[in-house]
């Protein structure tokens, strides 16, 4: 079965670019596009739900952030096409999946697709080895786009939240990311092993009891309530 998708951008040559990527993957549909953000609601309210919008941030009478949060319960993954990197945090506010800053290529489109149906079909899921989707932090005035395959963990402290990459770290507001850790929960690329601390598996160097070492050092203590799925991932995986 195709992926419906559905196009918004009030620029006509940005819009034309994405019709020719889509029309390159065999499994995408592409059903309607709109240069118009008040014609494409209007438009979308009114029909059923698809599987990918595509959404340009900068519109007039209607931002891309506006209109997806009026849009998102009509389709299951929202994708952001943009310029501008600074909409990175906004986009993910409103639960994006991804954010696509132009002027992508063919192959990162592909990847970005792939990375939400990574067996070509509706049922996909995300599976470990990809590690072409992103989140975005706020690090001071700017945006820094993570590959998850570089993220080694999560750790949620009181009202902040913790990226730790392999290179770098991030503390931000938890109240901008409650989206985010929800996604990464369902990301089969991580592994819960306490209420705040999130891990990436790939970056597990060993196990020592109830604490798990991680790339860089770093290390955390598996809690009670987590160990039993904790211990069958391990089980799974030797």
């Amino acid at each position: 079965m195709s992926i419906s998708c559905i196009a918004i951008d009030d620029d006509p040559h940005a819009l034309q670019n994405l019709i020719a990527y889509v029309e390159e993957l065999p499994n995408l549909e592409l059903v309607e596009t709109f240069t118009e953000p008040l014609k494409a609601l209007t438009k979308i309210l009114a029909s059923g739900p698809v599987d990918i919008i595509f959404l340009d941030v900068e519109m007039p009478v209607l931002s891309g952030i506006e209109l997806a949060t009026l849009l998102r319960p009509k389709t299951t993954h929202l994708i952001f096409t943009t310029a501008h990197a600074r909409y990175a945090i906004d986009a993910f506010k409103v639960e994006a999946d991804a954010y696509l800053l132009k002027p992508y290529s063919m192959l990162h489109f592909s990847k970005t697709i792939n990375s939400l149906y990574p067996t070509g079909q509706k049922e996909g899921k995300l599976s470990l080895e990809d590690s072409f989707f992103y989140i975005a932090v706020e690090a001071g005035d700017s945006v820094e786009q993570i590959d998850l395959s570089e993220l080694v963990s999560v750790e949620t402290i009181d009202d902040e939240v913790r990226f730790r990459t392999m290179s770098k770290s991030f503390t931000c507001p938890k109240s901008s990311y409650i989206n985010t850790l929800k996604l990464l929960k369902k990301h089969p690329a991580f592994i819960q092993v306490s209420p705040p601390v999130l891990i990436g598996k790939q970056h597990i160097r060993g196990v020592f009891g109830h604490k798990v070492l991680l790339f860089g050092g770093i290390s955390y203590s598996v809690a009670d309530s987590h160990l039993s799925a904790f211990s069958s991932f391990l089980n799974n995986n030797q």
